[in-house]
């Protein structure tokens, strides 16, 4: 994992969802088992005043990432409504059109 990258997503202050956001584009680029999980260590490690960087909500952040990086018309629309009511549509089994 390329922490640098994950040290200046931190220092840019970006909106949540979109901090979220390149965060799951980073873990999701990692190809290694565990990548979300070294990149929360990382972060609760180098950054421990911020919060929000489990292994799993980090899995989450990947997790969104791959559902819309091929639809940026949905992920335009999902940025906006905050990252719990995303977590609960990612979450439940439904279709694309359906999170949309």
């Amino acid at each position: 994992m390329h922490f640098m990258a994950l040290d200046e997503l931190i220092a840019a202050s970006l909106p949540q969802m979109e901090l979220y956001c390149e965060i799951g584009r980073l873990v999701s680029g990692r190809q290694e088992k565990g990548a979300a999980v070294a990149a929360a260590e990382y972060l609760y490690s180098a950054h421990p005043d911020v919060s929000g960087f489990s292994p799993r909500n980090l899995r989450r952040m990947r997790d969104f990432y791959r559902a819309y990086e091929d639809v940026p018309e949905i992920m335009a629309e999902a940025m906006p409504i905050g990252w719990t009511q995303n977590v609960v549509i990612l979450e439940a089994e439904l279709t694309l059109q359906e999170k949309a």
